[in-house]
């Protein structure tokens, strides 16, 4: 008996991947920020089926900060880059200090540590993006640190 399409993850992924699209059409106005919520809840099902997280966050971090600067920020949390930023951070997974340490010899560092690299790189790209719509505090400052560094991750 086969499983039910409902619990794979590339079914859901096949889901986010056409709700994101949509998200991203002009025609659709105002109900861009619909298709992204559904993108959102598809993603997250696509995690619950075994998606890596990171992989998920990547994607979904990706589209917040594509909805921020296209269709304004807003105070609920999915467009509000203050959450965003503080999202991202969260989710890095290394300190700054050991990513600061690492980055120079990346070349060197084991196979986990590079990709350790690499995911807080990816993870990062949206932050930049909206960096510009930050309302400022400690978590900017951070950021900030982590931007700069991130020119130098492999």
């Amino acid at each position: 008996m086969a499983d039910h399409p409902s619990g794979s993850i590339n079914h859901w992924l096949a889901v986010w991947g056409l709700n994101s699209f949509h998200a991203r059409q002009p025609e659709h106005g105002d109900g861009r920020r619909i298709w992204a919520e559904t993108a959102m809840y598809a993603l997250s099902r696509a995690e619950d089926a075994g998606l890596d997280a990171v992989t998920a966050n990547v994607q979904r971090f990706q589209l917040r900060a594509w909805m921020i600067n296209n269709l304004g920020p807003a105070s609920v949390p999915l467009v509000d880059p203050d959450v965003l930023v503080a999202d991202i951070l969260a989710a890095l997974p290394l300190r700054l200090e050991d990513a600061a340490e690492w980055a120079p010899s990346w070349r060197q560092r084991s196979l986990a540590e590079i990709l350790a690299l690499r995911q807080c790189k990816n993870l990062l790209a949206p932050a930049q993006i909206v960096r510009h719509r930050l309302s400022g505090g400690p978590a900017v400052r951070v950021l900030d640190r982590w931007l700069a560094l991130r020119e130098q991750l492999p």
